[in-house]
């Protein structure tokens, strides 16, 4: 039997010998799916040289043997903050040699308890964007496979038997926004989002209070809109009825989001009330178009891209470790200050 080199697997591949050299020897000069591709062709083709850590870092073996398959859940109004998170799950199942799935939940089959009809019945895995109420949730996990979170509801406990789940920081950070928007001289602060929604809003309105508080700042009730609407002040025209509700026009609203800030500057504007000359206004998930809006919008990155390879590393994880308990993991987050919430100096 011929004894295969390194120039065989070149050929083979039609890359040059030295390119097919340093990808044998894991080197970081060559990208990652280029040293997957050669060292898989090497396992393929019987290359006798390769290192039982190389071939266990990119997990040759198991990915010759079995793909599997993860399905994703969301909701239908995804907006485009989920777009980076999608590609992030993406990009890491496909390094994991994992097959998405991916299955979009209306409201009338979540009510209805109607799973998709291809649904996949060897799944290895679930991945829940969005969150779902706890009836159907436990129609989809009853299969025995791990199943990760991103977010949950406010009572996130409520989930965190049915699989680990993955939370985006946002009680600190939206401390420290408040308290930014304080020192720029803010003393009537609104707060406006679905509080009920979902864990993460609950944590940046405990942060906004919990600001207002060490800095003795009373809040006023009128300024707190927090209670739940059927679209969690996803839609303009839910922003716009509770910002003509408002007695008087704070010195800065907090957004519990991005496409809640971006609404609320929409509505200064036609008022003809300048930001951040006569209010201050803040976001969070830092959008690609937050910097891009006039003014640019103070908000908190929280890593979109990264928090998809993020939530399927956890689901990899589990798959080792079903034994071991649920997890509730919480992503730090950076509060990204821009023109929005400084107010110029005269």
């Amino acid at each position: 039997m011929k004894k295969i080199t390194i120039q065989d697997v070149a050929k083979e591949l039609n890359l040059s010998r030295n390119t097919v050299a340093k990808a044998l020897n894991n080197s970081d000069t060559v990208a990652y799916e280029t040293r997957y591709v050669v060292i898989k062709k090497a396992y393929e083709m019987g290359y006798s040289k390769l290192s039982p850590i190389v071939l266990n870092e990119f997990k040759i073996k198991d990915k010759l043997e079995k793909t599997k398959t993860v399905v994703v859940f969301a909701r239908r109004e995804l907006s485009t903050f989920w777009n980076r998170i999608i590609m992030g799950i993406s990009d890491e199942l496909n390094k994991n040699n994992c097959r998405l799935q991916f299955n979009f939940i209306s409201e009338e089959d979540e009510a209805n308890h109607v799973l998709p009809l291809d649904m996949q019945t060897d799944m290895s895995g679930i991945i829940i964007l969005s969150v779902f109420n706890k009836s159907f949730l436990e129609l989809i996990i009853k299969k025995d496979v791990p199943v990760v979170f991103l977010d949950g509801p406010s009572n996130v406990h409520d989930i965190a038997f049915l699989g680990d789940v993955i939370i985006f920081e946002g009680g600190y950070s939206t401390k420290i926004l408040t308290e930014h928007l304080i020192k720029q001289g803010a003393k009537k602060l609104a707060f406006i989002g679905d509080t009920s929604y979902c864990r993460t809003i609950a944590d940046r309105f405990n942060g906004f209070m919990t600001a207002l508080k060490e800095h003795n700042i009373q809040p006023d009730e009128h300024l707190l809109i927090t209670k739940h609407v059927e679209h969690k002040y996803y839609r303009q025209e839910e922003v716009e009825a509770a910002f003509e509700k408002l007695p008087y026009m704070p010195d800065a609203f907090v957004c519990a989001n991005d496409d809640i800030a971006r609404d609320i500057m929409l509505l200064l504007r036609r008022r003809g009330i300048k930001i951040p000359d006569d209010i201050l206004v803040t976001g969070f998930d830092d959008k690609e178009e937050a910097e891009l809006l006039s003014p640019a919008l103070t908000t908190v990155h929280v890593g979109n891209q990264r928090m998809g390879r993020r939530l399927v590393q956890r689901l990899m994880w589990r798959l080792d470790n079903m034994d071991l308990p649920k997890e509730i993991v919480i992503i730090n987050t950076e509060v990204i200050i821009r023109e929005s919430s400084i107010k110029k100096k005269i």
